[in-house]
């Protein structure tokens, strides 16, 4: 299958391309363009999966592409990762295209950013990809500062950007939506590529330091004293979950046939081979959004990897298909820890306002098929999502204290434009009216719990949101085991929940709605030891 041939091609009815309105049209005259990767890193996790992806292409296929990466890596040093000594700090690398792969919650925290750039440098090109520009196309590329937006997979698209900037390839920036110099905004249809096996695996050496790997944060929930390295063994998930990222993307999907896409069973172990031979792994995540959207691959694949890679994982599930057999499968092959999402423990509220129709009973039975096949289970939960009342969050509890994961991870419901459980938000009047500081610091911190809507008393007042926060933080602590146990004995995981807070500005509002981030988002904090950013993608 050739993959530029299943993009979305520009509609016939877009209008002409007026070229001569491109303020970067031919803008880069010397030889060799340098481009400066970003992201914004809340919680220390220095890992961004599309920004590898993105490298490996451009390093393929555009040698006279120098790629460079400059994270706003904030918890690392606050002052020097500050909007002003950032700027400065892209200015030292004379870049000719900035480019920020950004997720939805980091979108007003990196707003003083990119302002900074565009003063210091206002002959540099801005341009941003990832959930933002994806899911909310019309606010990332108002923005005064924002000169592109990458509105759908970033492969090609990227590769058209350097070509216009160089002048080599007549036409609009096929895949991305450019802002003219009259302020107006020329469209082109987001790229959706079906063909994974057309693009290179993904470049990590983008992400290496002086020492390699030694001083790179990237895991998640991995064993310290070993390079824990996250991976992908394809893109799509065939759930429709109200409150993820991915329904309105598959909404979106032109074929949907090809929306669910994995690499070849073989080519990826050997893929995988590589790198743990390369880098010295000693441990894998998977961070695909749904690790099992493809059972046949899944089987093929455990047979390899158990043969071949043999070094412990970590995978993403769904209950559904948890049984004893695939469970028993999962760990012979190396299958150290299953995350699963439970998101709330009252079955009516979970099937009908978070799209899960999973039971009860199902969610239990396929806990304990992990337990017995001796995998360690991670449990996932949403706290106070719309219409939510104190009851179902107390439920979601008294649920995971049934289960008793090795791992209990709680976080608060984040609105992500485009989705069902946003429009119910937003057709309720419960989305905060301010403009919102994104707060990525532990509410367990200073164990205050804030809401991220309006609240509604007569459900969940935010006292009683608060209390029931504070009891699960309770079990978190008490409960977490999870570990892990080599040639070194068991070297536990330090895995705090830590939860996002958005607080209303007094100010009048800038924006009606307020947008996070997908439900699988960043935690940070002293997560910094265990979760790296499981959904940075």
């Amino acid at each position: 299958m050739n993959s530029k041939a299943d993009l979305i091609a520009v509609s016939t009815d877009t209008p002409a391309y007026p070229q001569e309105k491109s303020r970067w049209f031919g803008s880069v005259k010397r030889e060799k363009l340098r481009l400066v990767f970003s992201f914004y890193s809340p919680d220390g996790n220095e890992i961004a999966m599309p920004i590898a992806s993105m490298s490996a292409y451009l390093k393929r296929d555009f040698p006279w592409v120098e790629v460079l990466l400059e994270p706003v890596l904030i918890l690392r040093d606050a002052d020097r990762y500050s909007p002003q000594n950032y700027a400065r700090m892209i200015e030292e690398l004379d870049a000719d295209l900035i480019a920020f792969s950004i997720m939805s919650p980091h979108w007003f925290p990196m707003e003083p950013y990119f302002e900074e750039l565009k003063q210091l440098l206002p002959d540099l090109p801005i341009c941003i990809g990832g959930y933002q520009a994806m899911l909310s196309q019309e606010q990332t590329i108002a923005n005064p500062n924002i000169d592109f937006a990458c509105v759908g997979d970033g492969e090609y698209a990227i590769g058209n950007i350097v070509q216009h900037l160089k002048g080599a390839q007549d036409g609009p920036v096929d895949g991305m939506w450019e802002k003219l110099i009259d302020d107006s905004v020329y469209k082109s249809e987001p790229h959706q590529i079906g063909d994974l096996a057309a693009l290179p695996f993904p470049d990590y050496d983008v992400f290496a330091k002086a020492d390699g790997f030694q001083d790179v944060n990237s895991s998640i929930f991995g064993p310290q004293g070993k390079l824990v390295l996250p991976v992908m063994t394809g893109r799509g998930c065939p759930y429709r979950c109200t409150y993820c990222c991915n329904t309105p993307l598959l909404e979106g999907w032109k074929t949907k046939k090809t929306f669910l896409r994995k690499y070849e069973p073989q080519a990826m172990v050997d893929e995988l081979i590589r790198l743990r031979d390369l880098y010295d792994v000693g441990y894998f995540e998977f961070w695909d959004e749904l690790f099992l959207s493809n059972l046949k691959f899944v089987r093929a694949f455990f047979a390899l990897y158990k043969d071949q890679v043999r070094i412990p994982f970590s995978i993403n599930s769904r209950v559904e298909v948890m049984n004893e057999d695939f469970c028993r499968t999962a760990a012979e092959a190396g299958c150290h820890t299953i995350w699963f999402g439970i998101e709330s423990g009252d079955e009516e509220f979970r099937a009908k306002m978070l799209g899960r129709k999973m039971g009860n009973q199902q969610i239990l039975d396929a806990a304990a098929n992990c337990k017995k096949a001796g995998i360690n289970r991670l449990t996932f939960n949403i706290v106070g999502a719309p219409l939510e009342t104190a009851d179902n969050m107390r439920q979601t509890l008294k649920l995971n204290r049934a289960i008793a994961p090795e791992h209990f991870f709680f976080f608060p419901y984040i609105p992500l434009r485009g989705t069902p459980l946003y429009e119910i938000a937003e057709r309720e009047g419960l989305l905060l009216d301010n403009k919102k500081n994104l707060h990525y610091l532990s509410a367990a911190n200073d164990r205050q719990f804030t809401l991220n809507m309006k609240e509604m008393p007569e459900l969940l007042s935010q006292d009683e949101y608060n209390e029931i926060c504070l009891e699960m933080l309770a079990f978190q602590e008490q409960n977490n085991r999870l570990s892990y146990a080599d040639e070194a004995g068991d070297l536990p995981a330090s895995v705090e929940d830590k939860s996002f807070n958005l607080v209303a500005e007094p100010e009048p509002a800038l924006e009606s709605a307020i947008e996070a981030g997908p439900v699988q988002e960043e935690k940070a904090g002293n997560l910094l030891d265990g979760v790296k950013t499981f959904f940075s993608r």
